[in-house]
């Protein structure tokens, strides 16, 4: 009778902690489509929503008309540039105290400069929960939403399968002089490969690298294309997913992460000083 009992008790707590965790369930749940229902009443009185971004047009395109199929009811926009453009603007906007953007998404060390000078506002979402924490800024600025890898591409009619670079130290073989092609701004990866190699080594790699007469091409997606075309054979770095979208197009293309590989998140922020704050966050 004694273990009955104890049997009984403990099925009447796990029945207990399973009400209970199915109550948390559905009042998170509520307080869910509360919350989004006061940010849909919002928006539809803003009406409107504006992207700054370093997306290509096509993915930026795909991503707001997804958004303007849920809510109809907004109008949005995008601005696109580089990020060494788009953050000087966000600051010469701030400076002369007008305020168009609502979401701006540039690589992480670029949104670290903007909430340093206090430019984009913390937000909770509660789709958060589902990030990895390595992908998230611990004090809410904001959440990575997409990574891409910085890669060597290079043209498979001109470079053979055995003459591949495998690792950093075979970019400097004598027979790849002038046939390197770089982004003029790739400042991130630049600075990532020092800190990995350390300061020193780094930057005596980099004076070596600089030796093979490097060609350069501003922004990787017009190196990536200067590969495709031929002009080019190898670049770096180019971002491995736009790579693979010209190569899915019939473009002679293929990539190498080198090790250390470094990848580039691009995390998208609500700006402080947001025109359309219930639609910024509901994007």
């Amino acid at each position: 009778m004694k273990s009955s009992f104890i049997g009984f008790l403990l099925s009447l707590l796990l029945c207990l902690s399973l009400l209970v965790a199915s109550l948390d369930r559905a009042l998170a749940a509520q307080s869910e489509e509360d919350r989004t229902a006061k940010l849909v009443e919002g928006a539809k009185k803003e009406g409107e929503f504006l992207f700054y971004s370093t997306l290509d047009v096509q993915e930026g395109d795909k991503l707001l008309k997804k958004f303007q199929e849920k809510y109809p009811f907004i109008k949005t926009g995008m601005y696109r540039s580089n990020s060494q453009t788009l953050l000087p603007r966000i600051v010469a906007e701030d400076q002369a105290k007008r305020y168009f953007c609502d979401v701006v998404s540039v690589p992480a060390m670029s949104i670290d400069v903007l909430k340093r000078k206090n430019l984009i506002a913390k937000y909770l979402s509660p789709q958060g929960k589902f990030y990895p924490e390595e992908f998230k800024d611990p004090q809410g600025y904001w959440i990575a939403a997409y990574y891409m890898l910085n890669v060597l591409a290079y043209n498979t009619k001109l470079v053979a399968p055995k003459d591949v670079p495998r690792t950093y130290e075979d970019l400097l073989d004598p027979k790849l002089k002038g046939k390197i092609g770089m982004d003029t701004g790739a400042f991130y990866w630049f600075a990532d490969i020092l800190k990995i190699m350390g300061e020193e080594k780094g930057l005596k790699y980099m004076k070596r690298l600089s030796e093979q007469d490097i060609q350069f091409r501003k922004g990787k997606l017009l190196l990536g294309q200067m590969v495709a075309a031929g002009e080019i054979p190898l670049g770096i770095p180019v971002n491995n997913t736009r790579t693979e979208m010209q190569k899915s197009q019939g473009a002679p293309l293929e990539w190498v992460a080198l090790e250390p590989i470094v990848a580039e998140i691009n995390p998208p922020s609500i700006s402080a000083h947001s025109p359309h704050p219930n639609a910024a966050r509901l994007f």
